[in-house]
């Protein structure tokens, strides 16, 4: 049981957040009585992945940061990261590919900082009005931890009658948006992921493909395909069922799904700790409507340590310079929108 103090939320409309209040009871199941949330680490080891809050209202995003008043920025002494941070994890994956171990791979690596003075919680809560469309809010607070972030990637929603998911792979700066489409490693990436949902989705049930298309955000764009999914006669499956049918997708995890993948992703996250960065984030109702995101673009603190994570897909031709920059980009996004970029300290040369 958490304490009282604790809460999640999780966006359903546009400037609207569904918001449970502690203490939460946590079950390997959720009691069909009740809406619960679903929060896990990436790699789904929790037991008991349900949060069942105590109570639980909707309400826009503005009167949910009225309930933590919100005072100046807060001051993070970021810790720049090196390139040799990243080049170790490059060059296995590199090395793995080579054997044939897999085509595709997604490390991930955090940016940490320490907080020395302000009310983070409160103040990433108040950014929430001010998130450009196309991505959702979510988050929790569990006494002296938790992440709130806005992540444009939803592993599925439903309202009972089908899930609509989405591939979301390849990355530029916003300005160069139009790169995306005439890239062929991008375009690579983005169709491994699209072919891996079908994978998992197809046995079970019809599945229609929209056309490529670009998303844009703030400062950078992915490419991005729509999918929808509807299960045949006789093939229902549970939120959990879902979870594990997409998740992690190619953009999260590996491609092709392998043990030898699998492998590398945990062993490499011995040193990482992904935790619940890249894990679903989800959120079942009374009536069985589901959306469980996808926890990337978040800011994540325990006590007065911050963290922001970002993922890069490799391919074999990946270049480590290239790839580095994409992932410092993904990390400056959340800072961006979280005004949080301000508090940075001069940015020292990431090459050493």
């Amino acid at each position: 049981m958490y304490g009282q103090g604790d809460f999640a939320f999780i966006q359903t409309a546009p400037g609207r957040v569904f918001v449970g209040w502690g203490p939460f009871e946590q079950l390997p199941f959720r009691r069909p009585e009740r809406p619960a949330f679903f929060i896990s680490d990436f790699f789904l080891d929790d037991p008991r992945p349900w949060r069942h809050p105590a109570t639980w209202e909707e309400m826009t995003v503005g009167e949910l940061a009225g309930r933590f008043p919100s005072s100046s920025p807060p001051h993070i002494d970021w810790e720049p990261l090196a390139i040799a941070v990243f080049s170790q994890l490059f060059d296995s994956a590199r090395a793995a590919m080579l054997r044939g171990d897999f085509k595709k791979i997604v490390p991930a690596i955090f940016e940490s900082g320490r907080l020395t003075g302000g009310d983070l919680r409160a103040y990433l809560l108040s950014q929430l009005s001010s998130m450009p469309p196309d991505v959702w809010a979510y988050g929790y607070s569990y006494q002296s931890h938790g992440v709130i972030g806005a992540t444009p990637e939803v592993l599925f929603r439903s309202d009972g009658r089908g899930y609509a998911t989405m591939a979301l792979a390849g990355t530029r700066p916003r300005d160069r948006a139009a790169e995306l489409l005439r890239d062929p490693k991008e375009l690579r990436e983005h169709r491994l992921v699209v072919d891996d949902i079908i994978r998992r989705l197809a046995p079970f049930g019809n599945v229609e493909v929209d056309a490529l298309g670009v998303l844009e955000l703030p400062n950078i764009a992915h490419l991005a395909t729509r999918i929808w999914f509807e299960e045949s006669d006789g093939e229902k499956m549970s939120f959990s069922d879902m979870v594990r049918r997409l998740h992690p997708t190619a953009a999260l995890g590996v491609s092709p799904r392998t043990e030898a993948g699998e492998r590398w992703l945990r062993e490499t996250d011995r040193n990482v700790r992904r935790r619940t960065f890249g894990a679903p984030f989800g959120l079942e109702r009374e009536d069985h409507s589901a959306l469980a995101l996808v926890a990337i673009r978040n800011v994540h603190w325990i006590a007065d340590r911050v963290r922001i994570g970002s993922g890069a897909g490799l391919l074999p031709e990946s270049v480590l310079e290239r790839e580095f920059e994409e992932l410092r980009q993904k990390r400056e996004q959340v800072k961006a929108m979280f005004g949080l970029a301000q508090t940075e300290e001069p940015r020292r040369s990431a090459v050493s």
